[in-house]
């Protein structure tokens, strides 16, 4: 259950669900998981939660509190590990095209006083640091997503320590094979292309259209996207249709 939808967010849509006794887990979904939510999901009848982003693993550990397996055969086991090889070179691939400014971003939001605009910041790379399996940058961007919630401003020691962690790590992804970091902006689509896309994903924005995620892979390929994808990703249709309007402008 996403927890951010149009018409009827997750939490209600949960509660009617609840009403209705059928006994079915209800699993959130959210990219914004705070410390009172949980308890908050558990009134609503919501089983469990997983943060967004997460990945296979953590959806078959979540799924399995609730589900009994069937058998898996040595060649599906084989399978999942090739196919788990390949998903982190892509997540690494996305973690060095979308994080390169990261810092330099979330020092500008935070001088600028725009301590929201920081705490998603810092909340999208913490999730992206642990999907590739980073805990000290895990770590070093929660505890300023943290101080950043309270409505505090980071200390200097954390964004040192933020940056610390930051630059080594993509440091060490610029070394992956070129199948992966080198191939990262090669796709760029041209003018009339991205074009093109901004007036599809206009129309599926203005309708509340959540398929419009099934366009984040081609809407990342373009710079400067990172809001648009993290407000989609959300289902936070009026402040992607703004943050599309400007968008535009720099490519007419």
């Amino acid at each position: 259950m996403d927890m951010f939808m149009p018409v009827m967010d997750g939490v209600e849509a949960a509660s009617k669900i609840a009403a209705l006794n059928t006994g079915t887990p209800i699993i959130a979904t959210t990219a914004n998981v705070m410390e009172n939510e949980p308890d908050k999901y558990k009134k609503t009848g919501i089983s469990s939660y997983l943060e967004k982003p997460f990945t296979s693993q953590q959806l078959w550990n979540c799924l399995l509190k609730y589900l009994k397996p069937a058998g898996v055969s040595v060649e599906e086991k084989e399978d999942e590990a090739r196919d788990s090889g390949t998903l982190l070179k892509k997540l690494k691939t996305t973690f060095v095209r979308d994080n390169r400014e990261k810092f330099a971003e979330i020092n500008t939001a935070i001088t600028a006083g725009d301590l929201k605009l920081a705490h998603r910041l810092a909340h999208t790379l913490k999730g992206n640091a642990d999907l590739i399996k980073e805990p000290g940058l895990r770590n070093a961007a929660e505890d300023m997503e943290k101080t950043l919630n309270e409505g505090k401003i980071p200390s200097a020691g954390q964004m040192g320590a933020l940056e610390s962690e930051l630059t080594p790590v993509l440091e060490k992804l610029k070394s992956l094979p070129d199948e992966s970091v080198s191939a990262v902006g090669q796709n760029n689509p041209d003018r009339e292309q991205a074009l093109a896309l901004f007036e599809q994903l206009k129309i599926m924005v203005e309708n509340m259209n959540p398929e419009s995620v099934n366009l984040l892979d081609k809407i990342r390929d373009l710079p400067g996207t990172g809001e648009l994808v993290y407000q989609i990703e959300n289902y936070d249709f009026h402040s992607a249709s703004l943050t599309l309007e400007e968008l535009k402008k720099d490519w007419l």
